[in-house]
């Protein structure tokens, strides 16, 4: 296991390995607050999960599509190796874009900034909520 403290932690897990198909595993993860992240590839994705309200710390399942397209739901897909990611967004006016921060419009504005800090700080306690959610789906599937 990787040094808490840094922007990104692995979570050793029975998930890493685990197959099915993207539609099923999607439906089953979704009630666990689970969506599928916008930087998706045909052959590659992630599940994210948002710890915290800022939505700056993610629990991330990643997955290889080994057949078909991911598109489709019927594309089987192959876990790999979940882990914690934390990036530290600029928050507040946008003055020279003219774009400002709020509750409303800093979730919008945010995606396409870049991170002030790739690689801010990770809290002990980020890595073991992740940890437990991991276990839980573990339970379930591996």
């Amino acid at each position: 296991m990787g040094k808490a403290g840094m922007g990104m932690q692995t979570i050793e897990s029975r998930l890493a390995g685990v197959e099915g198909t993207f539609g099923d595993v999607r439906d089953l993860l979704a009630p666990d607050g689970f969506s599928l992240a916008n930087n998706w590839e045909y052959y590659a994705g992630f599940f994210d999960r948002k710890l915290d309200e800022e939505g700056m710390v993610f629990l991330r399942l990643p997955f290889d599509v080994i057949q078909g397209k991911l598109d489709t739901a019927d594309a089987r897909i192959r876990f790999g190796t979940p882990f914690v990611l934390k990036h530290v967004y600029q928050t507040g006016v946008e003055e020279h874009i003219g774009y400002t921060s709020g509750p409303l419009v800093a979730p919008v504005v945010n995606q396409f900034q870049e991170p002030v800090d790739k690689d801010a700080p990770l809290e002990r306690h980020w890595v073991q909520q992740a940890e437990a959610i991991v276990r839980q789906l573990e339970k379930r599937w591996a």
